[in-house]
């Protein structure tokens, strides 16, 4: 119904509105794209010089890369990786699909596994950048997709440039989140046809991440009950502009979930739908019983990202949600929250980011902008639908982690989008034309700013400093699968031993893949990360068992193992809070049982 791609309810033309396309509309059509190019270009920088400096997969950014090589394989994934959230639930689950999975399958098998995944991943976030160009252009012309790169920018500066190539669910979901989000406010401006696109994208994120489990069918079903709902004021023939658009997102919606649907009615067990549905949203650090965030939480943790300095930016990705702990009282755990702002502080910021909204919101109005003001329809829907996400999220014995609710800095640039379209209707013709360059010159600094190597200790990157030591210790092991008469062709992999959430156990696993080694494991959820067919069986018993260790027990010698890798690096006993390059082992025990912990000094070393 509504086809327009250079028009913005007036904004692009103004009082000049008509068939020639001017000096300024030329300008405004170009300076989006070449945006657009900026913003890709620094992306495949990145990824290019991260490859270069040696980037590996490593700690969970690994299983992405294993379960990438067993897509079309006999060990083909039905589902993402095992949920942290199977901690506070009590009951495994893992993320709903595998589309991360299909996604890096062919670049991995093409360029190996971390020249691969960086491949990857930057093309899907150079693909979004243009999507979003696209889509705005779309909906409000030049001038509404010119301000969509800008932040499109600024989101690129957020993220950081060792971030834009990272697999990690949370880290890989924010350019395609805030693509969503501006799909679906298309879609609610009338752009029905678009609405396919909606639907492709909801389902990637809704798949790699539980996070995003509710935000993701509500803003699609809105958008779809919006569009039918304006039809029914209109005469016969109301909705046969929706026939193809529904028909079409029904067709790529079943494509794109048949795989989870698969394995609920035909895999082995229960299937992870009804796991999630089992789990809901209990859960505790001991399993006893619920411990969710609430609302007082729920309402400083939204406040924080979204209304409260420094909002959306690069230096509160990291911080604007703080580390937390539990406290172990009388009336049980408590858990404690340093360095965040308490509910009268939050209350107030949200309150005022409100009054900008609602203000936001009533110039759109009065200014006939129709598809800026059903921006803020669901700006307003996805924010209640996070404050409500956030209530009733579980805190596990982690704690608050800013990775299970990545969704408030999309929504806060979504809010700063929307006040950036609602500030240019207040301006003249000629004051827009300037306040169109400088968006254009705010957009090109974030884009320069993000050129120089910049690293967050968001998710396994904050293991960086084990790049060597990955790349060391994977490539030995290839070496010794190639060369070795005497290497199993199948094994056992213990995975106990170093702790929770270390960056060499996973690239360690994924090696073995990549090196043709038949690989099971005992324990149920791990073998959930890896396929129901890597669970160990009683007839596996007999296998040798590989397993890893760092520190001071990657350099035991002891009767009944091979160490066949090994990196030299720091040899006291391993920190996790501690970031460095530390020595790493591989093992293989041939009589199928893993040696106790040990002090070092109580073995022999093996100072070569």
């Amino acid at each position: 119904m509504n086809d327009r791609s250079d028009t913005d309810d007036g904004l692009d033309n103004g009082a000049e509105r008509g068939h020639r396309v001017n000096l300024d509309d030329r300008l405004r059509w170009w300076s989006w794209r070449i945006l657009a190019v900026m913003s890709s270009a620094v992306i495949a920088l990145s990824a290019i010089r991260g490859v270069r400096n040696g980037y590996q997969v490593i700690g969970d950014n690994a299983l992405i890369e294993l379960r990438g090589r067993d897509v079309l394989t006999g060990d083909h994934p039905f589902l993402g990786t095992w949920s942290s959230a199977s901690v506070s639930s009590v009951v495994d689950v893992n993320h709903p699909g595998p589309l991360l999975f299909d996604l890096v399958a062919g670049p991995v098998r093409l360029f190996g596994g971390a020249a691969g995944i960086a491949i990857a991943i930057a093309l899907l976030n150079i693909a979004v950048v243009w999507c979003v160009g696209f889509v705005a252009n779309r909906v409000g012309g030049a001038t509404a997709a010119l301000a969509a790169q800008v932040v499109t920018a600024g989101l690129v500066w957020t993220l950081g440039s060792e971030l834009l190539y990272d697999p990690w669910q949370p880290n890989v979901l924010v350019l395609p989140f805030w693509l969503l989000l501006v799909t679906v406010w298309a879609v609610v401006a009338d752009q029905v046809t678009l609405l396919p696109l909606a639907v492709i994208v909801g389902s990637f994120v809704m798949q790699t991440h539980l996070g995003y489990l509710f935000l993701v069918p509500i803003l699609l079903a809105f958008a779809l009950g919006v569009i039918v709902l304006h039809r029914r004021k209109l005469g016969p023939g109301r909705f046969a502009d929706l026939r193809a658009p529904i028909r079409n997102s029904v067709i790529v919606g079943l494509v794109l979930w048949a795989q989870p649907l698969w394995e609920q009615f035909f895999g082995n067990g229960q299937g992870n739908i009804s796991r999630l549905v089992t789990a809901g949203t209990g859960g505790s650090p001991d399993g006893s019983e619920p411990v969710t965030t609430g609302l007082s939480l729920g309402i400083r943790l939204f406040s924080s990202v979204v209304a409260q300095p420094p909002w959306w930016g690069r230096p509160g990705y990291d911080s604007s949600v703080p580390a937390s702990r539990w406290l172990i009282t009388d009336d049980g755990l408590v858990l404690i929250v340093d360095r965040m702002r308490g509910i009268g502080w939050a209350v107030l910021a949200l309150a005022i980011w409100t009054a900008l909204m609602v203000a936001g919101w009533w110039v759109a109005r009065r200014r006939g902008a129709v598809s800026v003001e059903r921006g803020y329809w669901v700006l307003a829907l996805c924010s209640v639908v996070a404050i409500a996400t956030l209530v009733i999220t579980p805190i596990d014995i982690l704690g608050l982690t800013p990775h299970k609710i990545r969704y408030l800095w999309m929504i806060g640039a979504f809010s700063t989008y929307l006040l950036i379209m609602s500030g240019l209707w207040l301006l003249t013709a000629s004051q827009r034309r300037v306040a169109v360059g400088g968006l254009a010159g705010i957009g090109a600094i974030a884009v320069l700013a993000t050129i120089p190597t910049y690293a967050h200790d968001a998710g396994p990157v904050y293991f960086r400093e084990a790049n060597a030591g990955v790349e060391d210790i994977r490539a030995q092991i290839d070496q010794y699968f190639a060369d070795d008469p005497g290497a199993p062709e199948a094994v056992r992999f213990d995975a106990e031993g170093i702790g929770f959430a270390e960056p060499y156990t996973a690239p360690v696993m994924a090696q073995l893949l990549q090196s043709g080694v038949d690989m099971v494991v005992d324990d149920q959820t791990l073998s959930r990360q890896l396929g129901d067919r890597r669970r160990a069986t009683a007839g596996d018993a007999g296998r040798p068992v590989v397993f890893v260790r760092v520190g001071a027990e990657a350099l035991q010698e002891l009767p009944g193992l091979r160490r066949i890798a090994f990196h030299d690096g720091e040899r006291t006993g391993y920190d996790i809070n501690d970031i460095r390059d530390w020595a790493v082992g591989v093992f293989i025990a041939e009589d199928g049982i893993v040696p106790e912990p040990f002090i070092a000094d109580e073995v022999p070393v093996d100072e070569t």
